[in-house]
Formats: C-alpha cells, structure tokens, sequence
C-alpha cells in the first residue's frame, strides 16, 4: 500500500487513473504534483486533478468537506467545485478530482484582498466546525510524531515546540478574551496565493482541508506571514485592502502559532523533501529576522 509520503507514486497514479475512468473523467495518464496534506497528481490530456487524501482522514471527513464546499458555493463563495463525489481508490485511500485550472496567472495584492473580503463576506453553514486555539492540535501532533522518526536536529524541534508551547497560550487567553459579537466568517485555514486559481474568467480559492468557520484572524494567519516573510512588507496593505476590522494583538498571536506549526511540517517533509531542511535550518536561525526571506514549499 502506498503511504502518504511515500516515493512509489507510479502505482498510486494508475490507481487514480483507474478511478478517474470508471467515473467517465477521461482515459489520460495522471502524472504526480507534488506531496503535502495530499498526494496530488494532474491528468494534462483531460485538465483534471486528483487528490488523494491522507491515510487517517475517512470518508465521512472528506465527504463532509465535499458538502460544505457545496453549502458555501451556493451561498456565493468564491471556492472551486469539486467534479466528483468522494471516491475510493483501490488502496482504500480517497481521492477527489477537480477541474484543472489556471494557477500560473499571478493575483495582485489588491485582488487577493478582495477576494478574501469577499470569502469572509459569505454566512459559514452551520455543519462547520468552530475553530479554536486548538483546532490544529491532531495535525500538531502528526506532524511531531513524523519528525522523531527521522533525523531532525532535536535543537530544531526543541524550538519550535517551546515557542509553540508559549504562543498557544498567549493564544488561548486572547481568544477567552474575544467578545461574543466578535464577527464569525468561514475559515478556509491556508488562504496565501499558492491556494488561488483562475477559473471561468475569475478567481477562486482551492485546497480547503482545513475548512472551519471562526474569527477572521484564524484565515488571515497565512497570508499576513506570506506577505511578511517570503514577498516582502506587505501584510500591512493587504489588510488594509481587505478593509475588513480585525483584532490586530489576536491576529499577531495567531499568526506567530501558525509560523510554528508551519515548522513542524517542515519536519515532516524532513525525508520527503530534502529542500525542507534547508528551509527548517533558516527559519530557526533567523526566527525573529524579518528581513530573512522564507520560502513557502
């Protein structure tokens, strides 16, 4: 069986071609992306994209994702549908396939601002689940797990972990802190321009394994560091385009925790991409240096 980091992608890419045609997607070949929450692979004869989830998510899991992504699409979100239903490869991992989109066209800082104005602008369904401080501890602790089974230097994990440690808290007294009309919007969790397609002559966000509903802060975390710390000192500007309130100390706080759980799937992908151990070494050496440039793999 092939696991969810494993090299041997050529057997699972004749899987999902499998699937793909018993489904009428076409008879083109599937030829693997890239690793990351997904084993993702691109069927260029028939522009279709496959997603193979990882091995502990159910079906129940990705079909509930599936139907809320549908929910939000109907009450306007700017999300990509899905092509399929949720199907099961014969491995026994999940796959959905989604329309192949343009992803080279680069969005403006102004556009991205927009068009998470306008995501945050949509009323969540109320089968979301609520974000929380630890709403990523599951993940978290995978991704711990991943790094002590393979050679990361324990100074770099001993890192992340204390500050971690540290920021959750902080996290946790702010968000006990909010008010109860602190605004609720649905949280995408990973909305940087890497998740942005062009699609059918408008923009679209994609990859919502972390779909929520919560504070907007939650879903600004990632841009506002992409912004920061791999383009430039832009994060101040986007926020001020997104022209929505936010709770700028929780947003901080928020986003320093999101930095570091970024770090722990480094130490993931520390045997599966090897460039991530560069980019693990720079980011714990320069922590605090903003004007070190990080590379979102």
């Amino acid at each position: 069986m092939v696991s969810q980091f494993s090299t041997d992608t050529a057997e699972q890419a004749i899987l999902v071609r499998a699937a793909a045609s018993a489904v009428g997607l076409g008879e083109g070949p599937f030829r693997f992306l890239r690793f990351g929450i997904n084993n993702v692979y691109i069927n260029d004869d028939d522009l279709v994209v496959a997603r193979v989830a990882p091995p502990h998510e159910t079906f129940d899991i990705a079909s509930d994702r599936l139907q809320n992504i549908e929910l939000l699409v109907g009450a306007g979100a700017p999300l990509l549908r899905p092509l399929t239903s949720v199907l099961e490869l014969a491995d026994g991992r999940f796959v959905t396939y989604w329309p192949l989109a343009d992803a080279d066209r680069t969005i403006s800082v102004s556009d991205m601002a927009a068009l998470i104005a306008q995501w945050h602008c949509v009323s969540p369904p109320l089968s979301l689940e609520m974000w929380t401080p630890g709403y990523d501890d599951a993940r978290r602790e995978r991704m711990i797990a991943a790094g002590l089974e393979v050679n990361v230097p324990a100074s770099a994990l001993d890192f992340l972990l204390t500050e971690l440690e540290d920021a959750r808290a902080l996290l946790f007294e702010y968000w006990d802190e909010l008010p109860h009309t602190h605004p609720v919007v649905p949280v995408h969790g990973d909305l940087y321009p890497g998740n942005v397609v062009f699609h059918d002559g408008r923009y679209l966000l994609i990859d919502c394994d972390f779909l929520c509903s919560g504070p907007p802060e939650a879903d600004l975390t990632q841009i506002v560091s992409h912004y920061e710390r791999e383009v430039g000192d832009l994060s101040g500007r986007i926020l001020a385009e997104y022209g929505l309130p936010v709770d700028e100390e929780f947003l901080r706080c928020a986003t320093r925790v999101r930095e570091l759980t970024h770090g722990l799937w480094l130490v993931s992908m520390w045997d599966m991409r090897p460039e991530s151990r560069e980019e693990l070494r720079i980011r714990v050496e320069n922590w605090d240096d903003r004007s070190v440039r990080w590379t979102f793999l």
